[in-house]
């Protein structure tokens, strides 16, 4: 079995938005009220994820198969511009209530960056391709990483449901800086109290 963590190319990209779902339909779900095609296709219609050229998305490769996908954010990150569809095409095909909740789930998670921050919008392997350590190689690649961009340090969020995530997070390092209570209606979407931000500092 051959494993490798990489840079994104161009032509990961139907694969990398597959596995990406099965982390993204999870927070869409509650908001759009679709299936998983749904969500991404409007992921993919919408140009959420630019694909050309997107240096915020390393990829773990099992036997040239794409197994697990992490989405970074800093200061100074090059990508191509996201390639949507129209207003109108888009609104005739989902109609506009669900695009509002889409949008509204993104402004949800929005993250704005310091300096010296390298982001963690969401990490994920595949079902297929769990219990096998890859979760740890792509941490490992993304300190390797903000290391090499002279970023000081790594943040990412976290439902505070999520006790197996959370329980890795704290292993690899990272401590909790703030714990955000939720609306009673964010309570019933997310099925979770709070969202949990947490931060690894990085050693010179």
């Amino acid at each position: 079995m051959e494993v490798s963590i990489r840079a994104y190319e161009e032509k990961d990209y139907m694969e990398m938005l597959e596995i990406t779902m099965e982390l993204w339909n999870l927070k869409m779900e509650p908001y759009t009220k679709s299936g998983f095609e749904i969500n991404k296709n409007i992921i993919d219609d919408t140009g959420t994820i630019p694909k050309r050229i997107n240096e915020g998305i390393l990829v773990a490769e099992v036997d040239k198969h794409i197994a697990g996908v992490v989405h970074l954010d800093f200061k100074g990150k090059k990508e191509s511009k996201g390639e949507s569809l129209s207003v109108l095409r888009l609104i005739l095909k989902y109609g506009l209530s669900r695009l509002i909740k889409a949008r509204d789930m993104g402004i949800f998670f929005e993250h704005k960056v310091e300096d010296d921050e390298l982001h963690i919008h969401g990490i994920v392997v595949s079902s297929k391709y769990r219990s096998m350590g890859l979760g740890s190689k792509l941490f490992d690649e993304v300190e390797k990483f903000a290391k090499k961009q002279k970023l000081k340090k790594i943040t990412l969020e976290v439902l505070d449901s999520n006790i197996r995530a959370h329980t890795l997070y704290k292993r690899l390092g990272f401590k909790i800086v703030k714990q955000v209570e939720f609306s009673k209606q964010q309570q019933e979407y997310f099925e979770s109290k709070s969202h949990i931000y947490m931060m690894k500092q990085l050693e010179d």
